[in-house]
């Protein structure tokens, strides 16, 4: 059992203060334990409600709309439950972007963004399959959660990012594809999927939207390339023998995004393993515009 501290907890900077007494606003009888994230834009404490071990979010003004989503997603878990394990909701408030969730108990998969050491194939397999019962939900969501592609491809070529041959692909592959459908998480990396007795348990969910099809796989693509057979397996999924041809574009859209966006941020990285793995995507960004050519010639 948690051990509660004095409020405010040891350590806490001003700003810090006045967002923890926001989270005590909203949830009185919480007792606070500990920072488990600080960042300029958010507070993560741990600690006790009831006897039950709980985490507390909380955005900083200029960054409460980020929090918007991932209240939204406990709204709509409340009426349509997820198909997923997800931690309980304890308490929230739109205003002071106060997130209250349960505490699981369980270690998160990896804890590095892209892992290097192998994950084991139980893992990556109840991944997958959580992927695939997400992508079979259809509740109802506000427009709102429907991602527009359009402006964001046509910032990439407006940048001279793409040469026109490949734009145009893509461009057609964005047509083939339909509009969004699916519901995905929105930033799958295996420290937001928790080891729990009943399985894998998806966490900070915002960034859920509707995505075009494989917008989750194509991030696990992205992010696992260094675990051996991982991509192997996605790609069976997400546009193997079988697989309609709208989701295949979808997929590679989807990829083909992501990529660009992983690979300006690694631009501005200097250290050595920052800049080995920058190579990597550049191999993956090649690998992956030779297949959006093969198929959208």
């Amino acid at each position: 059992m948690l051990k509660a501290n004095p409020h405010p907890l040891p350590g806490l900077a001003e700003g810090e203060r006045e967002l923890l007494d926001l989270v005590l606003e909203v949830c009185p009888a919480l007792r606070p334990a500990s920072i488990v994230y600080r960042s300029r834009t958010s507070l993560v404490v741990s600690g006790e409600l009831d006897g039950t071990e709980v985490v507390a979010k909380v955005r900083t003004p200029e960054w409460r709309r980020q929090s918007l989503r991932e209240i939204e997603a406990y709204d709509l878990f409340d009426v349509s439950p997820p198909p997923v394990a997800v931690p309980r909701r304890f308490a929230s408030d739109r205003e002071h972007a106060v997130l209250v969730l349960e505490r699981l108990p369980g270690g998160v998969v990896a804890a590095e963004r892209f892992p290097a050491a192998p994950v084991p194939d139980a893992d990556l397999t109840g991944v997958l399959d959580a992927v695939r019962r997400l992508r079979g939900w259809r509740p109802d969501v506000p427009a709102s959660w429907q991602v527009d592609y359009r402006p964001m491809l046509d910032g990439v070529t407006a940048r001279g990012d793409l040469d026109p041959a490949h734009a145009a692909a893509v461009a057609r592959l964005l047509e083939r594809a339909g509009p969004p459908r699916e519901i995905g998480h929105g930033d799958l990396v295996l420290a937001n999927v928790v080891r729990t007795a009943g399985g894998p348990a998806l966490i900070d969910w915002a960034s859920a939207a509707v995505f075009l099809p494989g917008a989750d796989l194509a991030q696990l693509w992205l992010l696992l390339g260094e675990v051996p057979r991982a991509r192997e397996r996605i790609d069976a999924v997400a546009a193997g023998p079988g697989v309609p041809p709208a989701e295949v574009a979808g997929f590679l859209v989807n990829l083909t995004l992501l990529l660009y966006r992983e690979r300006r941020a690694h631009s501005r990285f200097t250290d050595g393993t920052s800049r080995a793995r920058a190579a990597r995507l550049d191999t993956a960004w090649d690998l992956v515009r030779e297949r959006v050519g093969a198929v959208a010639p």
